[in-house]
């Protein structure tokens, strides 16, 4: 900022500021020009992390209607994905409902009626075959159960995540000319993996035998809940 002199009426003199120079407004935008640089980084990131997290969140709340309605309607209900142009999208296969007992199209055919989520075009569905540290995870999310119970890949045609009326997550099994699907098949568990695209993070959304939803992060080295 410079100063000039000015005199007064009575014959005095003094300084008054007349803004800043050119030197100190160019100072004062490379200062501008350095925060921005080392914050844009750091925004992004959180941004990219955030689709992310909506959508373990959405998907999560999901399930969580397929469970209720299974029960309410006292039939069992699968997940599936969908693509809508270039959106993918994931839905409860709820309908149509036949009078057989028999639900939704059971081929990933999305019903206008059916609930339904739309997921970022930079998340995508991975199985588990390409997941980080699935041991890792299968021991914190089953614990001392017998090994033989391993959780279902939910992204796989096979074994889309399903609940049964009992609110239990369960495995559709052909029986007397249909399908049934609930506890009598045993206790099951299913997970499902999301990955961002850009910066290749990866979440998981994942059922307990007892029908808990439950969300986590990859660290790098292992997995935590969110």
């Amino acid at each position: 900022m410079y100063r000039h002199t000015r005199y007064r009426a009575d014959g005095t003199t003094g300084e008054v500021s007349s803004g800043f120079s050119l030197l100190e407004l160019l100072i004062v935008v490379a200062i501008l020009i350095i925060i921005a640089g080392l914050s844009i980084p750091s925004l992004m990131g959180a941004v990219h992390r955030s689709k992310l997290r909506s959508a373990g969140t959405d998907f999560s709340g999901l399930l969580q209607q397929a469970r209720m309605r299974a029960v309410q309607d006292d039939r069992f209900y699968s997940v599936w994905p969908s693509v809508a142009g270039n959106v993918s999208q994931e839905f409860v296969d709820i309908y149509p409902q036949g009078v057989n007992g028999a639900s939704g199209n059971g081929n990933g055919t999305l019903d206008p009626k059916d609930p339904v989520i739309g997921l970022s075009t930079e998340i995508s569905q991975q199985p588990q075959g390409a997941a980080p540290s699935t041991a890792n995870l299968s021991q914190q999310l089953l614990g001392t159960n017998p090994s033989s119970l391993t959780p279902q890949d939910g992204s796989s045609a096979t074994t889309r995540v399903t609940f049964g009326p009992e609110g239990l997550p369960c495995k559709p099994k052909a029986a007397n000319g249909g399908t049934v699907c609930n506890t009598t098949g045993g206790p099951i568990a299913y997970w499902v993996f999301f990955q961002n695209n850009v910066t290749l993070e990866w979440e998981a959304v994942t059922v307990t035998p007892a029908g808990r939803i439950q969300k986590w992060y990859y660290t790098g080295t292992a997995w935590g809940k969110l």
